[in-house]
């Protein structure tokens, strides 16, 4: 009789694991699936919801997107700012009842939890934290939504690229993982200097004139190199208001800004080539 006894613990015990799930992975297993570096592996890669939620007939895709105050989609972050970090699942499949997520943000230098995630007035997700000291926005039950709109704190200056990656699932309930669907994905962004910077040593002088900037402002450009540079101006949520690319000769050259339709406000410009860039802070007033 032992043996039945046994076969039904570590089954009741499995069910228990799985209904458990629900309630967030890392709260209830202590686990991060995420795919990001540093989660739980299988066969040496780290795990996603996929390693269980991948029975059909459900089939769901993850994007993750990060949205500014002004609900502008956004790739480069100003530190210290607060974001919308997004996790939009997309499902589809004979008994889609519901949807999860995980998510995690990391320093792309060193893999690092950027424990930026706060549940400020939260809808449909929770913040958890597991052995280790990593960080995760995740499902608080199964929820009604495909969308997750998590509060996140850009980290401080000189942080660099950061990296969100998360996965999510569409779900039946019915009180295992089988016939349910997951995905992942992961959205790289880059920081923007809040000054002058130049990034990998002397290259160009750059100036705007006149400062604040008006419909008729102009880069002035020296000490050039002649090459292909890239130009862009973000606006204070980081939102990518104007770009250029132009082959520019050695010495001065001059670049119009098209500010006439910009509203008020804080902008960074940036130029760079060959590896090597500046940026600076104006104001449109």
């Amino acid at each position: 009789m032992l043996r039945p006894v046994i076969f039904l613990f570590f089954g009741l015990f499995a069910t228990l694991v799985l209904l458990g799930n629900k309630n967030g992975r890392a709260s209830q297993a202590q686990r991060g699936n995420t795919g990001a570096p540093g989660d739980e592996t299988q066969g040496g890669q780290p795990k996603t919801c996929q390693a269980c939620h991948n029975q059909g007939p459900i089939v769901a895709s993850v994007a993750v997107i990060v949205l500014d105050s002004a609900n502008n989609s956004v790739t480069q972050y100003i530190p210290g700012k607060k974001y919308t970090a997004r996790v939009q699942i997309t499902a589809s499949g004979n008994g889609l009842n519901g949807y999860g997520f995980q998510m995690i943000g990391l320093r792309d230098s060193n893999n690092s939890d950027l424990d930026g995630f706060t549940d400020v007035n939260p809808n449909n997700y929770k913040i958890a934290s597991i052995p280790g000291g990593r960080t995760y926005a995740e499902h608080n039950n199964i929820s009604t939504s495909n969308l997750f709109d998590v509060t996140w704190t850009a980290p401080p200056t000189g942080t660099g690229s950061v990296t969100l990656y998360a996965s999510g699932n569409g779900v039946n309930s019915n009180g295992t993982t089988t016939g349910d669907g997951a995905g992942f994905g992961s959205l790289k962004l880059t920081e923007l200097s809040s000054g002058t910077a130049d990034i990998a040593g002397p290259l160009f002088k750059m100036s705007v004139f006149p400062n604040p900037i008006q419909a008729e402002s102009v880069l002035l450009l020296e000490n050039l190199s002649a090459g292909d540079y890239r130009g862009a101006v973000f606006d204070a949520s980081g939102r990518k208001v104007w770009e250029t690319q132009q082959n520019l000769p050695e010495g001065t050259s001059t670049l119009p800004l098209p500010a006439e339709t910009w509203p008020s406000g804080v902008y960074f410009i940036r130029l760079e080539m060959a590896g090597k860039a500046l940026s600076v802070k104006v104001l449109k007033l």
